[in-house]
């Protein structure tokens, strides 16, 4: 049954969200969620998500990285909702 709520969202965060712990916030609430996918660092200065798991739990990581941890600035957050592959095992930091 769990399959039906699989869910799968690219998530980007724009802002100061590099060098603020931005990626071990995500990593810590994607766990707690117990969701599967990684988040990195891009070039451009943004941070993204790629998560699955229950579409409800991934609505309250969205909803946790607009704010982000203390020190980042979150200026805009976005969601692009997919159909999950399954594909990850765990959630993982990629450099």
């Amino acid at each position: 049954m769990a399959a039906k709520n699989n869910s799968r969202a690219k998530i980007r965060i724009r802002g100061a969200v590099q060098g603020v712990g931005f990626r071990y916030f995500v990593l810590q609430r994607a766990q707690e969620n117990r969701l599967k996918g990684y988040t990195m660092n891009l070039p451009t200065g943004e941070v993204e998500v790629v998560v699955e798991g229950d579409k409800v739990f991934i609505e309250d990581l969205y909803k946790a990285v607009q704010r982000g941890p203390s020190k980042a600035k979150v200026t805009e957050a976005t969601i692009q909702w997919e159909d999950a592959k399954n594909t990850f095992r765990t959630f993982e930091i990629k450099r």
